[in-house]
């Protein structure tokens, strides 16, 4: 079995559970499982965040120099509300080439900003669906979900459910008993 690469995408203002959360579950079916998952953080400068509780979360790498993921992971947090020009071209170009999209929480607005969620069936919080809806209209936004899975992109509906949608990850990938330990 090959190694999956599993990119989480820092900013500014990423709450710190939805890249955590997520996180631990890759990291927990690569102890189970050794050689499945390679995970990686980047900001897109390499340079150190702040997540939206004050945490500064420092990156492997910088955006530009990731390999192209197997699943990348766009979290959500405070820094979603105010779109950023770099990183929406940065997910426009590469976003494409992960054979896996995955948002947590409103981590989707990020992926609807760069055009990868048009024509999809999508959630995010509960709080945040309306506007999600509103401002991409070419997005069908489900609010009931705690994750849709629409093809290659999954995105889930806040920080919990992140979990609960990287444990369904891990079960396509490793099987029941991997996603259960």
């Amino acid at each position: 079995m090959a190694q999956r690469t599993v990119l989480f995408v820092l900013f500014d203002g990423v709450q710190s559970l939805d890249i955590t959360g997520p996180l631990e579950v890759f990291a927990g079916a690569e102890q189970h499982t050794p050689g499945t998952y390679r995970i990686r953080t980047a900001s897109l400068d390499g340079a150190a965040v702040r997540t939206s509780s004050g945490l500064t979360v420092v990156p492997d790498e910088a955006l530009a120099r990731a390999e192209a993921p197997h699943t990348l992971l766009v979290p959500g947090g405070q820094g979603t509300r105010h779109p950023d020009a770099l990183l929406t071209d940065w997910l426009r170009e590469h976003g494409p080439r992960a054979e896996r999209l995955v948002s947590v929480c409103t981590g989707a607005i990020r992926l609807a900003e760069a055009g990868l969620l048009d024509g999809r069936r999508v959630t995010t919080h509960w709080a945040y669906c309306d506007r999600l809806a509103r401002d991409h209209p070419d997005v069908e936004v489900d609010p009931d979900p705690i994750y849709v899975r629409d093809g290659r992109v999954s995105t889930s509906a806040g920080v919990t459910s992140g979990i609960d949608l990287a444990l369904a990850l891990v079960e396509e990938d490793l099987g029941r008993d991997a996603a259960l330990a």
